[in-house]
């Protein structure tokens, strides 16, 4: 039953989304694109309506009927908006590309189906929430709220700030049938498979070559499916879902660079066919990234940032502006409500984010002392009194990962491809706001984990920074693609 749940959910979604988008004569795109764009969209307003809910004081088992009914409506409304698939256009790909990214997609889904939860993120910082809400039906809840170490900081099992995107979706398959740490993952399944279907829909407005190239680079990076791809030969493969080695599965990382992606997509899109609609449409979906991962939050201010920069110069289409923002906050705020009245966690970034801390590590302040359980159970401890200075193992860090193809692919070789070095390119509008984005993106996370509070070389070991760096996927692809010929010939 819980599967048949999950499939529910993912109908729901999708009708919810196609409701939303503005029509096909606006808005042209496929019906691939469309179905990958309109999950994503529907998923993110589910989320925020939700999160919105529990601090209302609703409990899930009446929220749980939210995307039920508005699901419905969706489909209601579409069916006599425009017909099932009427006016659409046709796949910007080729057959053998087609196929391609079908293969591509259909075993992403296997492969987070084939083994249940079994990592430590997914089933303690997630599915532990995922079970709250399932069962209790509130996050503030003692099950969470208790969660308190000695120092007064929510420490003991899970992080009990996250957000609770990934929960709420868990929790909604789980309603009926029961959880199950299989099928609970079914909505989950999809982020890696919308990808490429969203970054089609992105480039749509500068060619169909454009379009195609972007889904295809999309799929064929790696690290949307493993980290350190074959980095041990085929080995490593045999290890998938039993260790750290699947990007796949009831993680968040995926899920904001799905968010994220899909916002980006369709703010392109609105800024070149000038609808507010869409524009709207886009912050909904920036909102979702926020309910995801902490990291959604930090990149939510890095692509507003970089949208308001836009404005500077020409063209600056403030109409389109205004409403992504505006959106993008008003769904964002009721998480930080909600997020007010949860433990902190003692990361807490944003105190360590200051100009002190940053100066500190940038003159070559030595790295910090391992306060990881491991490092306290009898492991033989490093030299700390000599320790090199932090700067340079985060350096070197990002440059392995940008030098990585094994995970990366084509990727980070685009990033440089794609920088607007020319006065041709930074006439280009979409280019600008979207490098900026990339280039913020990375800067943030760089000055995040040169000021963490925990020992780098042990979060190096648990797949950092490439597990932040992914959620970058899509408005890279999108940043390529606007250097392309926006015509086809």
């Amino acid at each position: 039953m819980t599967f048949l749940t999950g499939l529910l959910f993912i109908a729901l979604a999708t009708f919810l989304g196609r409701a939303l988008l503005p029509s096909r004569q606006i808005l042209a795109r496929s019906l691939w694109e469309e179905l990958g764009v309109a999950y994503l969209l529907g998923t993110a307003v589910i989320v925020v309506v939700i999160t919105a809910g529990f601090l209302l004081g609703f409990k899930m088992a009446l929220l749980w009927w939210l995307p039920v009914l508005a699901g419905a409506a969706g489909w209601v409304l579409e069916r006599q908006r425009m017909g099932a698939t009427s006016n659409l256009a046709e796949v910007p790909w080729s057959r053998p590309m087609g196929a391609l990214l079908a293969t591509l997609a259909v075993a992403a889904v296997l492969t987070t189906l084939a083994l249940p939860l079994n990592e430590f993120d997914p089933i303690y910082h997630f599915a532990y929430r995922g079970k709250v809400l399932l069962y209790e039906g509130t996050p503030l809840n003692e099950a969470i709220t208790g969660i308190l170490s000695n120092d007064g900081y929510g420490r003991l099992v899970t992080h009990p700030n996250y957000p609770l995107g990934v929960p709420i979706l868990e929790a909604w398959t789980a309603h009926w049938g029961g959880w199950s740490d299989r099928w609970v993952q079914l909505p989950l399944a999809l982020w890696s498979a919308c990808l490429p279907m969203v970054v089609a829909f992105g480039l749509r407005g500068y060619s169909k070559s454009a379009a195609s190239y972007g889904a295809v680079l999309s799929a064929a990076t790696p690290i949307l499916y493993s980290y350190d791809f074959l980095a041990d030969g085929l080995s490593g493969l045999s290890m998938a879902g039993l260790s750290s080695t699947l990007t796949l599965g009831g993680g968040a990382d995926l899920a904001v660079m799905a968010m994220l992606g899909v916002a980006a997509a369709l703010f392109v899109r609105a800024r070149q066919v000038d609808c507010r609609r869409t524009a709207i449409c886009a912050g909904l979906g920036l909102a979702g990234a926020v309910m995801m991962k902490n990291e959604g939050l930090a990149l939510a201010g890095v692509c507003v940032l970089a949208v308001l920069l836009t404005l500077l110069l020409p063209p600056r289409r403030i109409r389109m502006a205004i409403p992504f923002v505006a959106v993008a906050m008003l769904g964002i705020a009721p998480w930080l409500g909600l997020r007010s009245q949860l433990p902190s966690i003692d990361e807490n970034y944003s105190a360590h984010m200051t100009a002190e801390n940053i100066l500190h590590y940038l003159g070559g302040g030595r790295e910090l002392i391992e306060k990881a359980p491991l490092a306290m159970s009898g492991r033989e401890q490093p030299d700390f009194e000599n320790a090199p200075a932090r700067v340079g193992l985060v350096l070197l860090a990002f440059w392995d990962e940008f030098t990585d193809w094994r995970s990366w692919g084509l990727l980070w070789l685009l990033v440089i491809v794609a920088l607007p070095v020319t006065r041709q390119r930074l006439q280009d509008p979409e280019l600008r706001w979207l490098s900026l984005l990339v280039l913020g993106g990375v800067g943030v996370y760089f000055l995040t984990l040169l000021v963490t509070p925990w020992n780098f070389p042990s979060l190096r070991d648990k797949g950092i920074p490439e597990r932040l760096l992914v959620h970058l996927v899509g408005p890279i692809m999108l940043m390529f693609g606007a250097i392309l010929p926006k015509k086809d010939t």
